[in-house]
This record gives structure tokens, C-alpha cells and sequence, in this order.
């Protein structure tokens, strides 16, 4: 009787764990970066565990204001350990993304430390936001202005956790290293490797393994960057990631982000919804402070050629526009 009794409790918290994975699933699909009730101006308020992406006040991504950064001196180049990475490529209708084998031994990865790191931190996964127009492709803005598309690539704290899934909605958990994206008039060497098996995952749940991969050659050449406390961009939008975006933008060309903008939100059998615009409007700063370790006294800073920064004279003592080639 004891033993039946047993069961069934067993069985309860069996069927009660079960109905908890099937609503977890129907809510990571039912979210979008529509305007709708499943965009982004509702997801805090259709799912409670979701509550920090509209109550949240260290929310991601934001605006970059220029006359507003502090220069760091502290903020030393970043650490990084590796380039190549193998895994799976893998539309995941929200966005494309790869995620990292952290088992294979021919590519052992990247780690990553230094900067305003505090500890060591492994890359997980890479994921790309574009739009359909070449202005408002990115994530993050500088000055108000968008780019043509934003990669991100996600790391977890290996000090203190054993995975990214623990990592997220840990204090320090994560890093995301942002890289601003412009169309050029070459095609970006590296990036290509992604561009030629676009075809290969068109459509939401097609998935690519990818088993040599030179993620660090995304990375644009410079040592400079600003960084800040921030969130994920998409639900849970957990406020556990500390941003590094580089100061420099890398060039993709126009054939390589038109293949992009091919990729699909939903399945084969949906090949309507195009997954361009899988981008979360910004979000409020308040009080939080984006450091930089751009020494504009010494007219170091490698931002493209449009772009200045406007120097605070409150931070720098100066308030000449440094125009940087």
C-alpha cells in the first residue's frame, strides 16, 4: 500500500514537471518582435517570469550616447583566449544562432577575460539581428544611429557556473560581446563561411553542424570598446550581462546581408514571415553609467570615420569632435 502510494506521488511530480517543460515550451515559441501582444512591449506583462522585461530598470539595448561616456582608465584591452569553435547552426525563428560544442577537442573554444571582467568567461553562442534596411539592422545605437546588423556573442562565467543556462539568471553570469555591422563593398572573408550555408537553414528548426569555425576573426581590429550593466534582449531578459561593445564595426557585403534577410521565422510550411527585424527597441538607461577605455585626450579613438564622439568636458576636460579615420 506504502509502495502504490509512493508511485503515484512519484507520478504526480512527474506529470506536475512535464506540464511546467510543455508551458515553457509554448511560451519560448509564442514570443516575437512583432508589434503585437507577443512583441515586446507585452512580454513582461503575458508571462510573470518574464516581468523584468517591462519592470526592469538595467534593461537592454540601449542608446550610446557619445558626450556621455566616461573614459575608464582602469578598463584594460580584453583577454582572449582561442578563435575557433565547432558546433550547430540553427534557425531558431527568433534568430540565427550557433551554438558552441564546448566537448570538441579540435576546437577547443574561446575564453575570455580582462577588461571589465572580473572573471574567466567561455563563449557559448553566437547570434545575428539584422532589419531589412541597412539603418536600423543593429540592436544597440551610437548617437541615435543604427548599423546594418548586430552580432552578439554570448559567454558564461566559468569561475562560478557549469553552464549558460545556470549562467543567465546568475549575478556576473554572462558576457555579450556586441559587434556593429556595415555593408561594404567586399565580402567579409570569415562571415562568408556563415553566408554560404544560409540555405541550409532558411527555415525555423533547420540546423547546420559546423565543425571548424574562426568566430575571434568576427571580432573588428581594435582594443577599444564601451561597456555597461545590461539584460538579454529577449525573454527572460534577465539583468545578468555585462555588455563590451567594440568601437569599431566590421564589413560585411551587400550579397552577404541580402542573404540574411532570405532567413525565415517560421517552417517550410509558413515561408511567409522573414525573420529580418529581429531587433528589441531600445531601452531607458536611468541612472547607469556606460564606461569606456577610449582616451580621447590622446585622439585614440578608432570609431569609423562618420562617426565622432562628442567629449564630455565634465569626464575629459575637453569638448573637442574627435572625427577618427
Amino acid at each position: 500500500m506504502q509502495t502504490t502510494k509512493l508511485v503515484r506521488e512519484i507520478l504526480t511530480i512527474v506529470a506536475l514537471l512535464l506540464q511546467t517543460l510543455e508551458v515553457d515550451t509554448r511560451w519560448s515559441q509564442w514570443w516575437t518582435y512583432d508589434e503585437g501582444i507577443s512583441g515586446p512591449n507585452y512580454w513582461g506583462l503575458m508571462n510573470p517570469g518574464w516581468s523584468l522585461c517591462n519592470k526592469g530598470h538595467n534593461q537592454s539595448p540601449v542608446n550610446i550616447d557619445p558626450k556621455s561616456l566616461l573614459f575608464d582608465p582602469s578598463l584594460s584591452p580584453l583577454e582572449i583566449n582561442g578563435e575557433a569553435v565547432s558546433g550547430v547552426l540553427l534557425n531558431l525563428g527568433h534568430f540565427l544562432t550557433l551554438e558552441v560544442d564546448q566537448t570538441n577537442h579540435w576546437a577547443p573554444g574561446i575564453n575570455i577575460t580582462g577588461g571589465p571582467l572580473s572573471y574567466n568567461y567561455r563563449v557559448s553562442q553566437m547570434t545575428i539581428h539584422f532589419s531589412h534596411s541597412d539603418q536600423d539592422g543593429s540592436e544597440h545605437t551610437i548617437d541615435g544611429r543604427g548599423f546594418s546588423a548586430e552580432i552578439q556573442i554570448y559567454a558564461y562565467n566559468s569561475d562560478l557556473y557549469t553552464n549558460m543556462s545556470k549562467a543567465m539568471t546568475s549575478p556576473r553570469g554572462i558576457l555579450c560581446l556586441a559587434v556593429l555591422v556595415k555593408v561594404g563593398q567586399e565580402l567579409h572573408h570569415h562571415f562568408e563561411r556563415i553566408h554560404r550555408v544560409i540555405n541550409d537553414t532558411l527555415y525555423k528548426g533547420d540546423r547546420l553542424v559546423i565543425p571548424y569555425f574562426n568566430l575571434r576573426a568576427l571580432l573588428p581590429d581594435t582594443k577599444h570598446y564601451m561597456t555597461y550593466e545590461g539584460s538579454l534582449t529577449n525573454p527572460a531578459c534577465f539583468e545578468t550581462v555585462t555588455w563590451v561593445i567594440y568601437n569599431r564595426p566590421i564589413y560585411i557585403s551587400q550579397q552577404q546581408i541580402t542573404g540574411l534577410r532570405r532567413l525565415k521565422q517560421d517552417t517550410v510550411s509558413n515561408p511567409v514571415l522573414l525573420m529580418a527585424g529581429n531587433i528589441r527597441p531600445l531601452q531607458p538607461l536611468y541612472q547607469r553609467t556606460i564606461r569606456a577605455n577610449i582616451n580621447f585626450v590622446e585622439r585614440s579613438c578608432s570609431m569609423e570615420r562618420d562617426m565622432n564622439y562628442i567629449v564630455n568636458s565634465d569626464h575629459f576636460h575637453d569638448s573637442r569632435h574627435y572625427s577618427v579615420p
